[in-house]
């Protein structure tokens, strides 16, 4: 069951104080009848004092459609319990700028981080963590990373970031640069 990415995510777990690792393989039956075979690999610790969970999925599912799933995603959460925003936060597609014409595409607000990236949040969500521009540089370099998928903030809790995973599967170096600056962001 092991390969690369356990033993990548193993070596990254090392670099962790209070590290843990651990790997399931598990079968998921499609609508189809197809079967997928889905590898999930865990690395758990603490990065500089903050508690760290970074996953490889060999396929995520979306609860939002039905068994929708991603193929190879990287998911990195690292606790940042000062943050009040509650939402996600990606790059804008095309789609993302037409509707910004026609009143939608995201909540609208100063920073110039909401003409760039989607920021989706309830109505009356705090804004706050958008007036510390060190918060929005970093939340916006992430979210516009080529292989980020989104960037969930939980008021609270911390920062959950979603990226194509292949790119990091077997290069430490990689994975060591991304979880960093997930952390930096929680840290801001």
């Amino acid at each position: 069951m092991s390969g690369p990415v356990y033993e990548t995510l193993y070596q990254f777990s090392r670099t962790l104080t209070d590290d843990h690792i651990d790997e399931a393989l598990s079968e998921v039956e499609m609508p189809n009848n197809r079967v997928i075979h889905c590898q999930v690999v865990h690395a758990r610790g603490k990065l500089d004092g903050r508690p760290v969970v970074v996953s490889y999925h060999s396929h995520y599912f979306t609860a939002t459609r039905g068994y929708y799933h991603r193929p190879n995603v990287l998911e990195v959460f690292v606790t940042g319990n000062h943050l009040k925003f509650e939402g996600e936060c990606r790059a804008r597609s095309f789609a993302d700028k037409l509707a910004r014409w026609f009143g939608g595409g995201g909540r609208r607000g100063p920073d110039p981080l909401f003409d760039t990236c989607r920021i989706d949040a309830p109505r009356d969500a705090d804004l706050a963590d958008f007036t510390r521009p060190e918060f929005t540089a970093r939340l916006g370099a992430l979210s516009s990373h080529v292989h980020c998928l989104k960037v969930q903030v939980q008021a609270g809790t911390g920062i959950n970031a979603l990226f194509h995973g292949t790119h990091y599967r077997s290069s430490l170096p990689r994975l060591q640069a991304i979880v960093h600056d997930v952390a930096a962001i929680a840290a801001a």
